[in-house]
């Protein structure tokens, strides 16, 4: 076997995990009560939050972090984004969360550099 099928791929949703699942439970979670004055600054934290600790990962890429939040009420709400990369070392990484009063989508995009 080669030492290049030896070695594990290590994918975005491998880096990014455990750092998105820790900054959402300690930020997002506690907030149950939707605020539109307040949800400007709670996605900057979020995604300030979720950055500053992924850019220490294991491998060397650019990352780009979205946070989106909306009022739990009902409304629909569709996304989507679109890259061109190379699939075999760059991805994405997509988390929801919901509480009470409100939903959270995070997506990490992983690009190599």
């Amino acid at each position: 076997m080669s030492s290049a099928a030896a070695v594990e791929k290590y994918t975005v949703a491998d880096e990014a995990t455990d750092v998105v699942r820790d900054v959402i439970g300690r930020i997002f979670m506690p907030v149950v009560v939707y605020d539109h004055q307040q949800v400007p600054a709670l996605v900057n934290t979020i995604t300030d939050a979720i950055l500053s600790k992924i850019v220490h990962s294991r491998l060397p890429r650019k990352y780009i972090v979205n946070c989106t939040i909306v009022q739990r009420n009902g409304a629909g709400l569709h996304t989507l984004a679109a890259c061109s990369w190379n699939a075999d070392v760059d991805g994405s990484y997509v988390y929801k969360a919901e509480n009470k009063g409100m939903i959270c989508i995070v997506t990490v995009f992983g690009v190599t550099m």
